[in-house]
């Protein structure tokens, strides 16, 4: 039985990749390196990989039964995740990987998602679904810009008389 299995396996799981390939969309996804935790549990990558391409099935906004299915349901049907299909073979899957979604528009920059969430619903795994969340950039504030009076960070100009 375990046979039969395994060769099943291998063909869905190529089967998965043909149809990402005509249905999905091409990405570049990047996996953390050197993961670290800071005291508030949060992931804080030191770095990320090379971006990869890999093409996975993107669903914006994916039917409840599906949720279901998954155990990813929420009392509000409005509260709906993205939700990727990622093949078996997404090199160092886990929280925190980034998928750059590619946009018609070649003058904007492209769409970031992390990974938050990854769940499997098959014995022998064609594809992970993995539930993501935009990724938006950090504006990092640096003290020299401002001056520092009595805890106020607001930037203050010289004083003209």
């Amino acid at each position: 039985m375990g046979d039969l299995f395994r060769k099943d396996t291998t063909l869905f799981r190529s089967y998965f990749k043909e149809q990402a390939k005509l249905l999905g969309v091409k990405v570049l996804y990047r996996y953390p390196i050197d993961m670290e935790y800071t005291i508030h549990s949060t992931e804080n990558p030191l770095g990320y990989s090379e971006p990869i391409e890999m093409d996975i099935i993107f669903d914006s906004s994916p039917k409840l039964r599906t949720m279901k299915r998954l155990g990813w349901v929420s009392e509000s049907p409005d509260d709906k995740p993205y939700l990727a299909q990622l093949p078996f073979d997404s090199p160092n899957l886990q929280k925190g990987c980034l998928i750059d979604l590619p946009v018609p528009d070649p003058l904007t920059r492209s769409k970031t998602f992390r990974v938050t969430d990854i769940q499997v619903d098959q014995i022998f795994p064609d594809s992970y679904y993995c539930k993501l969340v935009p990724k938006f950039e950090e504006i990092t504030l640096t003290k020299k810009d401002y001056a520092d009076n009595s805890y106020s960070f607001l930037k203050v100009d010289e004083y003209a008389d």
